[in-house]
């Protein structure tokens, strides 16, 4: 069920040192990104028959979801799931934006790391090169000052400076502090002040706070509000014109309005963050995929950046590059967000990511110039999002996302592989039992029987073959039929946790 404007948008690679205008395609156009995102929503369909597309997200936990597919350096985007009635849901699009929360910070640190590139700014010089003494007081004391003033830009970006204050929660005025009072956590900030609470260079402990001392340092010294700077430095330049820094503007009607849940809206609808580095920006799955793309392009062969400077993004410090997530030997870079009082958002993209001379690190085959851009407005939005990107992984064949390991939705049209047959029989801890009956059952105990139906994700690839992966219908869980040391096992995944069965009688050696 889809809204009476809806659109799939199409737009090109770039050509060299140019972004060309986006275009409209029918919902029915041939492309191959626009049939994946129209399976995509059979998926979503027929996980209940008997309910519309809309009603399974809003049950899920959000009313609508944004979705964008980055394949082969081409962008294709389309809501899903909007309500077709007469209000103003109904006027939803491509172009509406939502805050991007935490996206926010690698946005911000590829504007620093273009800077270091020009020679305005160093990664690895102390910020007191930048910040007066009174400056860094505001987020230290006497005794953490010589600490303090030690940090840099890398630390910063990368969550390994020392800092305090993970989040922040925004405020539902244009009435907001200054940014000297939110590092201060003085009045009417409404965070903990920020402060130093680790050694500087000595383990990632996030941080928001961090962040916005990154938005001090490029405001001080670049004389310009931030979200000018952000204008000229990345989001004019990479074409992303949905993209703001600046708290919402009242003309702009053709915004996402947050949500508790897939029903009951945010009163009031979205909160302001001047701490815009850290969760300012207001944006699109469209134009998230443009700095995917802009960071593959120059880690490949420079144009953004210069290829050096998109590697020193894209290396591993402690989980976390420069701003993006970037773990060596995973192939793969992005972030997630979370906004009060009601935005999640999830960007990734494929790449060969640098390992230095790391020789352990095993190279894994990914998918080139292929992302991934998940935008709701809902407190529980994280579900689907989660949901989603497995099914658009698993359309495309392309390979798992590791920090985004939840149930996945049921793939209803597959038919499960024979092979699962050879994990039937009981497995504990507990008393489990797996068996066919004119179809593949668990019980628990005794516990009624529940269906098995395949998974719609990645599966994982063991030495001795791929996982077969079977969701309970009914419930909130999974089952992936695998190994461990040769032996066969059944992991049970269930709310972010992940549990392993081994089974209880003597495995029959063929």
């Amino acid at each position: 069920m889809t809204a009476p404007n809806l659109q799939v948008r199409n737009e090109e690679a770039p050509s060299e040192g140019s972004f060309h205008q986006t275009g409209i395609l029918d919902v029915g156009h041939h492309s191959e990104s626009s049939r994946s995102q129209t399976i995509i929503e059979d998926l979503i369909q027929a996980q209940v028959a008997e309910k519309s597309i809309h009603d399974i997200l809003v049950d899920l936990g959000t009313p609508f979801v944004s979705l964008a597919v980055l394949e082969e350096g081409r962008i294709t985007a389309k809501i899903i799931g909007p309500p077709s009635s007469s209000s103003s849901d109904s006027t939803l699009n491509n172009d509406t934006i939502f805050q991007a929360a935490s996206i926010s910070k690698p946005i911000t640190a590829m504007a620093v790391v273009k800077l270091c590139q020009e020679g305005k700014l160093d990664l690895d010089s102390p910020i007191s090169e930048y910040l007066s003494q009174d400056q860094i007081l505001w987020f230290s004391t006497p005794k953490t000052l010589p600490l303090a003033s030690q940090i840099t830009l890398r630390q910063l970006l990368s969550h390994t400076s020392g800092l305090s204050c993970h989040g922040v929660p925004g405020y539902a005025t244009i009435d907001v502090p200054t940014v000297e009072q939110i590092l201060r956590g003085d009045g009417p900030s409404n965070n903990e002040p920020i402060t130093m609470a680790f050694v500087p260079g000595q383990g990632s402990h996030y941080s928001g706070g961090g962040l916005t001392v990154v938005q001090l340092i490029l405001e001080v010294r670049l004389g310009k509000p931030f979200y000018e700077l952000m204008d000229e430095l990345v989001l004019r330049p990479l074409e992303m014109t949905r993209s703001i820094f600046k708290f919402l503007p009242e003309s702009e009607k053709n915004y996402a309005p947050a949500h508790m849940n897939g029903i009951i809206r945010s009163n009031p609808d979205h909160h302001n963050f001047p701490e815009r580095a850290a969760a300012g920006l207001w944006t699109t799955p469209t134009d998230l995929l443009k700095a995917i793309r802009a960071m593959q392009k120059s880690l490949d062969s420079g144009g953004f950046l210069e290829r050096k400077w998109a590697q020193e993004m894209l290396t591993e410090v402690e989980r976390f590059g420069i701003g993006w997530r970037a773990k060596k030997g995973e192939g793969q870079f992005g972030h997630s967000g979370s906004n009060d009082p009601g935005y999640l958002s999830f960007v990734g993209g494929f790449a060969e990511l640098p390992h230095g001379d790391d020789d352990k690190v095993e190279k894994k085959a990914y998918p080139k110039d292929c992302g991934i851009g998940v935008m709701t407005s809902s407190v529980l939005g994280m579900v689907v999002i989660e949901k989603i990107v497995a099914a658009v992984a698993y359309v495309k064949n392309w390979p798992a996302i590791p920090e985004l390991e939840s149930v996945p939705f049921m793939d209803r049209k597959k038919t499960i592989d024979q092979k699962a047959k050879e994990w039937c029989g009981k497995w504990g801890p507990g008393d489990w039992t797996l068996f066919e009956n004119h179809g593949l059952f668990i019980q628990v105990g005794k516990f009624p029987p529940m269906p098995l139906v395949a998974a719609a994700c990645p599966p994982q690839q063991y030495d001795e073959g791929s996982s077969i992966d079977l969701v309970i219908d009914g419930l909130e869980m999974m089952l992936r039929l695998g190994w461990k040391e040769k032996a066969r096992i059944i992991e049970v995944w269930q709310e972010g946790d992940i549990r392993s069965l081994e089974r209880l009688e003597k495995e029959d050696k063929q």
